[in-house]
């Protein structure tokens, strides 16, 4: 039903942990409201109702909303999402930062896929989406395996719309999927962490894009998993068990290559310098300040990391 007996009250805070503001206004006597994260965005969606008040539209009596306001559903797929979010960012990303974007809407897109005939399997699935659509040069801009293709296609089909994420459910599910690794027990902190923060990312340029009205993955309430910084002395090599390593692996390969002496370097300075792999292969002697007495320094001036060919 319509109605023009129309109330908007004024915007209020809400002292709760995270600020917010509410819109509260009623038509024919029911009452609605909405919440925003800033009083700016609230202001705007106020004055939006007065002036269909002013204007003499009639509001609906269950969505409260006159017919100008009434949000029509984004018809964009989470994968065509994805797709477009991944060749933003992919151009200017570090590899590993590249492997983390991968993986995580790989993830999500997994958790966003209804059920449809000829569904493949799992893994399929995610080999697919791994090796051919989270990369650059993407699917539709070089050659694909035809069953690969025909995987892609079926998940294009089948994933659900980007604009489910706005539903706090939805957004609970995909959030707890991120929680659990492939065989169902507990994925670390630190990688769901990461793959949350991928997603949050994702929906802030959906909003950006006016596909999302807010960013629905930071509305949930959600126990975010403590990230442990203690380190178990049981897998850190003591300096005996270091030196017998650099030891071993000095009899890598023929002495005229010079293999293990490379990879005497290389565990050397992680070990005893701190250092990082990709920090570590990408050392050379400019970078060492060695004195005849003590310890010396590091100046690092790159990395080089590597996740592999794709």
């Amino acid at each position: 039903m319509k109605s023009l007996n129309v109330k908007v009250w004024g915007v209020r805070k809400r002292d709760t942990k995270t600020p917010s503001y509410g819109v509260r206004w009623s038509v024919a006597g029911n009452v609605f409201s909405e919440s925003f994260r800033t009083k700016a965005l609230a202001d705007h969606y106020r004055t939006k109702l007065m002036r269909a008040m002013r204007e003499g539209e009639e509001f609906d009596t269950e969505s409260g909303l006159p017919a100008s306001m009434e949000e029509k559903k984004s018809a964009v797929s989470w994968y065509a999402f994805a797709l477009r979010y991944l060749a933003m960012k992919w151009p200017h990303a570090a590899p590993n930062t590249r492997d983390g974007i991968n993986e995580s809407l790989t993830s999500v897109t997994l958790e966003l896929l209804d059920e449809r005939a000829g569904r493949p399997s799992d893994e399929e699935i995610r080999r697919a989406l791994r090796n051919w659509a989270f990369v650059l040069p993407g699917p539709d801009d070089r050659e694909v395996p035809n069953d690969v293709r025909n995987v892609l296609h079926w998940v294009s089909k089948a994933s659900r719309p980007l604009a489910d994420l706005a539903e706090a459910a939805t957004a609970r599910t995909v959030l707890d999927s991120l929680k659990l690794k492939l065989d169902g027990t507990a994925a670390a902190a630190e990688t769901v962490r990461r793959k949350r923060r991928t997603l949050v990312n994702a929906a802030n340029y959906a909003v950006d894009l006016g596909e999302l009205r807010e960013n629905p993955i930071t509305a949930v309430r959600w126990q975010k998993p403590k990230v442990s910084n203690q380190v178990d002395p049981r897998v850190v090599a003591n300096p005996e068990q270091a030196r017998n390593l650099l030891a071993a692996v000095s009899y890598v390969g023929g002495h005229r290559r010079a293999r293990g002496r490379r990879l005497v370097g290389l565990f050397a300075a992680m070990y005893f310098g701190g250092l990082r792999p990709a920090e570590a292969v990408g050392l050379v002697e400019t970078d060492l300040k060695l004195p005849e007495q003590g310890w010396g320094s590091a100046l690092l001036h790159r990395t080089r990391p590597s996740v592999g060919k794709q």
